[in-house]
């Protein structure tokens, strides 16, 4: 039973991270691209090891979030490190108006200094940020990120998240301007970025 309910948590998810991308199809071909989603995301507030981290403190730069947790056994493995490789394909200027954000959907777990170092083992420049569960849950909530906690059977961790898994790539001007949905390749997230930096 516990099984059937998790299959089903994941098929839901993989069907809203379809939708969220043929919504983004959707209103692409509604409003020119330069426009990008201003009715997503926005700017919050949340901590590093290092203290707070707004994302407005990244205005003039192209930022990618993406939402995940330090015990994801996978897919946040692969979508940081698919990041770190395409962000290896830009040129040291472009790389240096690019930051990556990861937000911990599950603070229960990470705090700023395990999420910050977590990150840093994929590129030293990525930023880990965490916060208490309602101020991460109002940033997903505007992310339109979905997640839940699935409790374990027969496992050392009690329980893992379940998450949709698109990475968001914020312009210069803070308005999200594309996704970075999960499989796509370093050289295509590469590509992604450059058209961000370039708008």
């Amino acid at each position: 039973m516990q099984q059937q309910k998790r299959f089903l948590i994941l098929a839901l998810l993989a069907l809203f991270t379809i939708g969220i991308g043929l919504w983004a199809g959707l209103h692409s071909g509604l409003k020119p691209a330069s426009d990008g989603y201003a009715d997503l995301g926005g700017d919050f507030t949340l901590l590093s090891d290092q203290g707070p981290v707004s994302l407005e403190d990244f205005r003039g730069k192209v930022v990618a979030i993406y939402f995940g947790f330090t015990h994801c056994p996978d897919v946040c493995i692969t979508a940081l490190s698919k990041i770190a490789a395409g962000l290896k394909q830009l040129s040291d200027a472009e790389r240096e108006q690019v930051q990556t954000l990861f937000i911990s959907i599950d603070p229960e777990r990470d705090d700023p200094e395990r999420v910050g170092e977590y990150v840093r083992y994929f590129d030293p420049s990525f930023i880990g940020l965490s916060g208490s569960l309602e101020q991460v849950t109002e940033v997903a909530k505007s992310h339109f990120v979905m997640f839940e906690k699935v409790p374990l059977e027969d496992s050392k961790m009690d329980y893992t998240m379940d998450h949709s898994s698109s990475a968001y790539i914020v312009g210069k001007d803070g308005v999200i301007r594309s996704f970075i949905h999960h499989g796509e390749t370093p050289e295509n997230i590469a590509q992604v970025l450059r058209e961000a930096l370039a708008g």
